[in-house]
């Protein structure tokens, strides 16, 4: 009982350092907590989200890369003990995500499948979190976008294989922003859908809204600068 009510004072704490973005802080707070209770779920959950930003934080590649990586394997210890927990699965998709982002076209489709069906299950058990909506979102448009020598990969790896829609990208996306308007990487993906299906003057109108919103990491400042430029040529 001790315990208990000692780890619940400690998550308070490191969640306040996360929402203040003391991640290095909260880092050491929960690996202490990890060597008394290492196989706590939110203690692992945690450590995975604090690496998964310290990731986005860094400038070093190797770093960024490093740090991701640990994220991955902290959910997946996560993962192992409660596969059903909808923010395990949360955090478990998002790193699964981050972590082949930058891998080969193959290994991006073979793990497609997988990252649709947990996003799925996310969003039934956690239908007001935006994360995993932005997560199809993507997913549909990256799908839909591939060219035809990743379109004959796909069919080789799988019998029936997945198939993106940027109009499914475009319903995710914009759920997406009805529940967290604020987040510059929404309009960002939600714009390029807009330009593959034609329209334009929705896309400018999209980048226009995200330009003004909060860039905490460098995915965004790319984002940003991105946006900008499309705006400046249209």
């Amino acid at each position: 009982m001790y315990f208990s009510i000692v780890l619940s004072q400690d998550f308070s704490r490191i969640d306040n350092q996360i929402n203040n973005k003391n991640f290095r802080d909260a880092q050491l707070i929960l690996l202490e907590l990890n060597e008394e209770s290492p196989k706590n779920i939110d203690i692992l959950t945690r450590l995975s989200i604090v690496h998964h930003f310290i990731s986005e934080s860094s400038k070093n590649k190797s770093l960024k890369r490093e740090n991701s990586n640990k994220a991955f394997e902290y959910i997946k210890d996560a993962y192992n003990i409660a596969p059903e927990n909808p923010k395990v699965l949360k955090w478990y998709v998002i790193s699964l995500g981050k972590t082949v982002e930058n891998k080969s076209i193959r290994k991006q489709i073979e793990e497609s499948k997988n990252i649709e069906k947990i996003s799925l299950a996310v969003i039934k058990e956690l239908p007001d979190d935006e994360y995993c909506y932005n997560i199809l979102g993507q997913w549909h448009y990256r799908l839909a976008d591939l060219n035809g020598p990743s379109r004959r990969i796909a069919s080789l790896l799988f019998t029936n294989p997945p198939e993106g829609s940027f109009e499914k990208a475009k319903f995710f996306l914009e759920q997406s922003i009805k529940i967290n308007p604020e987040y510059i990487g929404t309009y960002y993906w939600l714009g390029k859908t807009y330009i593959k299906l034609g329209d334009t003057k929705k896309a400018n109108e999209l980048f226009r809204q995200g330009v003004v919103l909060e860039r905490p990491f460098k995915r965004e400042e790319d984002i940003f600068i991105k946006m900008n430029k499309f705006l400046k040529n249209n």
